[in-house]
């Protein structure tokens, strides 16, 4: 797919994200949705209808160009192996997730102690695991996508839920920037499978800001984590209560 194509997908796939339709890019552009359908059927985009369309979802073109790039970088996952390896070593650990928060190397080496011999060996050792290639200069190119995830029940989330998870929520979240929510209900199926699709759409909203902040000075960010967590599951005390015979929806 040649890059105007490749771009325009891109922004059909930002504008899914946010629930925009053909009929609202209509309403906004003062054209018929036939006429939207077209445009994108045939991706005949002038660049000022583009970044037209980029202002109904709050997005500058510059941004969609970056998301665009992130599409065609290849690691979505890690190995097994390569899962293992950065948990047996903190400081590589420590450098891939400083990295994967846009980082720059410089800001590692000046905010942490590791030297740049131990640096270079670190970052060759990233490069090889397509986390990033190393360029000249001691600068890096981040070679995941946008859709990277580690292995579920791998390596890495063990070690979270074995040595983060519980300072996590070792605390009462009253203080600014904090927030904790329990909600507990009866859903459907139905309403299951929505709030999975408008908790997966907040998990896209905090990596769009997260991308948009990236190009901010350090000094004026702070590491910030989102967990939320959904599944069918009762308080075990009331479960020992049920009536036999009673079924649950989800298997």
């Amino acid at each position: 797919m040649n890059q105007d194509k490749l771009l325009i997908e891109v922004l059909k796939s930002e504008l899914k994200k946010q629930g925009v339709a053909y009929k609202d890019i209509a309403a906004h552009l003062s054209l018929s949705e036939g006429s939207i359908k077209r445009l994108f059927s045939t991706y005949d985009f002038s660049l000022s209808r583009l970044q037209n369309i980029c202002s109904l979802i709050n997005l500058d073109f510059s941004d969609l160009v970056e998301i665009m790039q992130a599409t065609q970088l290849s690691t979505d996952k890690l190995s097994i192996e390569h899962e293992e390896k950065l948990v047996a070593d903190i400081p590589l650990l420590l450098t891939a997730h400083l990295l994967i928060n846009k980082w720059s190397v410089n800001q590692i080496l000046s905010h942490y102690q590791i030297d740049s011999v131990k640096m270079t060996q670190l970052l060759a050792q990233l490069d090889r695991m397509n986390v990033i290639e190393y360029l000249p200069g001691e600068r890096v190119r981040l070679k995941i996508s946008r859709n990277f995830t580690w292995l579920p029940n791998g390596p890495i989330q063990q070690f979270f839920e074995k040595h983060i998870e519980h300072a996590f929520f070792n605390c009462h979240f009253t203080s600014p920037g904090e927030i904790k929510l329990f909600n507990s209900g009866m859903l459907t199926k139905q309403s299951n499978d929505e709030m999975q699709r408008q908790i997966k759409k907040l998990g896209c909203f905090f990596d769009d800001l997260h991308q948009s902040d990236s190009k901010e000075d350090l000094t004026h960010k702070f590491g910030t984590s989102l967990m939320i967590a959904m599944r069918p599951w009762d308080i075990k005390l009331f479960n020992e209560l049920r009536k036999a015979g009673t079924e649950k929806i989800f298997k």
